[in-house]
């Protein structure tokens, strides 16, 4: 193939395909009759990627190396230089404002070029360098968390097929609205993701694998906060309850208390990220140390975060009411042996179903039945109580535990106020329902 035709399938000129030949970026052979230049295919290919790594701005020295390299190394200097541009970008961006300003506010005057080169400097510094890499790489999204948001996101998605599922239609306009916001959202974000890895492929690829490192620990975390729940909600209360006690129930601050314990891995997280921000670059740290990092930067703060997660599980563990055949103990941080009261102590009863469409208090949603006591100015809400399994009846027949305790306070004559409307709202078995209904119609016999 001679020079005219390689000119036309490459669109290099001559002189340029002349000018590489003799800088050793393609070896021709030469025609041994007339020692005329023999282009081949593999010839013109290789001036394509010439040509293409010339116009990314790479140097002869640098395609050089490039047309030794693997497919690997390529890879990873196009990816440099693919960063390199994004640093032009941002510097022609950082003059393109400068220029603006200038066009508004230029005044023929030290004191101006005296301020906009201190800016200039402070642009330029190691340290505005270090900042800037700091917060591109908190920025730059994560797999992990986009797919820990993800599943955040699709509660109520999943909330809403539950509620068809199970034809519970009081709410089903508000989740409806609520689910398609945050599928929306979710969408938003994994099309951010995909933008971001296309732009910085190399930085997020970094953080995923640093990330990936915390996992386990992360996992670690989250199984012992599972744990430290099932102890305080299941087991703790049977260690200092009697023996003949009939039921229980944790109090309101639990749920609040139990939410602390689940994320208090994704606090730990937290602390990670704002600790690797001020204190320590990424590119400093080693992935085998991270958590020995994290655990140094908290200093003295690493006695409050113990304290304040101990604290918060022994809120948890003193904050029930158990009720026995003829005592009401109340169980709370402040009185950990518990406060016994009869039950002729009771004020006043007060029973019925929740009217509520949305609330924080599951016993006031509707449907929701509820039994509540006042009791020495408190009030004692039995919602979900949790029965003594060592007594057979309760084994078999749910709630009857309620129902025997409502018979009883009801034969001392303490004032009750019950009301049986939004029961055709509670999705409950019918055996559970007419059980409500009795316990709500039940009074004290004549």
């Amino acid at each position: 193939m001679k020079i005219k035709d390689v000119e036309k399938l490459t669109g290099l000129t001559a002189k340029s395909i002349r000018y590489y030949e003799s800088k050793n970026l393609i070896a021709v052979e030469r025609n041994e009759e007339n020692a005329y230049r023999n282009y081949t295919d593999e010839d013109v290919t290789r001036l394509k990627w010439i040509k293409m790594f010339r116009y990314l701005g790479f140097s002869i020295e640098e395609i050089e190396k490039l047309l030794t390299m693997d497919a690997d190394e390529i890879k990873k200097a196009l990816s440099q230089k693919a960063d390199a541009f994004s640093k032009q970008e941002e510097l022609c961006e950082n003059k393109r404002n400068l220029c603006l300003l200038l066009a508004k506010e230029y005044e023929n005057n030290e004191a101006v070029v005296e301020e906009y080169t201190d800016t200039i400097d402070f642009l330029e510094s190691d340290e505005m360098s270090e900042i800037r890499e700091q917060v591109k790489d908190f920025a730059a999204p994560n797999l992990i968390t986009v797919i820990a948001e993800t599943l955040i996101f699709m509660a109520p998605v999943f909330s809403l097929f539950y509620n068809i599922q199970t034809k519970r239609t009081d709410m089903l306009m508000f989740n409806g609205i609520i689910a398609i916001l945050c599928t929306a959202l979710t969408t938003c974000n994994w099309i951010h993701y995909a933008h971001q890895y296309k732009k910085n492929r190399e930085r997020i690829k970094r953080k995923n694998r640093k990330m990936m490192g915390l996992l386990p620990a992360m996992f670690a975390a989250f199984i012992l906060g599972i744990m430290a729940v099932i102890a305080v909600t299941a087991l703790f209360p049977g260690w200092v309850l009697p023996d003949n006690y009939l039921f229980f129930e944790h109090g309101p601050i639990t749920g609040m208390v139990l939410v602390l314990l689940v994320i208090f891995p994704i606090i730990l997280f937290c602390v990670w990220v704002v600790a690797k921000i001020r204190k320590k670059p990424v590119e400093e740290m080693e992935d085998a140390n991270d958590l020995l990092f994290i655990w140094n930067r908290l200093g003295k703060g690493r006695v409050a975060v113990i304290a304040a997660w101990l604290l918060a599980l022994y809120c948890c563990a003193f904050n029930f009411t158990a009720v026995t055949k003829d005592k009401i103990i109340r169980y709370s941080p402040w009185r950990p042996m518990g406060v016994e009261y009869n039950y002729s102590d009771v004020d006043s009863i007060k029973t019925g179903f929740g009217d509520k469409s949305f609330s924080f208090a599951e016993y006031k949603r509707k449907g929701s039945f509820y039994y509540q006591i006042e009791i020495n100015g408190q009030t004692v809400t039995f919602h979900t109580p949790t029965a003594n399994e060592q007594i057979e009846r309760y084994e078999e027949h749910t709630y009857l535990e309620l129902e025997e305790f409502d018979r009883a306070l009801t034969a001392l004559g303490i004032p009750k106020e019950a009301d049986e409307k939004g029961w055709e709202n509670c999705d409950f078995d019918k055996e559970y329902v007419d059980r409500f209904l009795r316990i709500i119609r039940y009074e004290k016999p004549e």
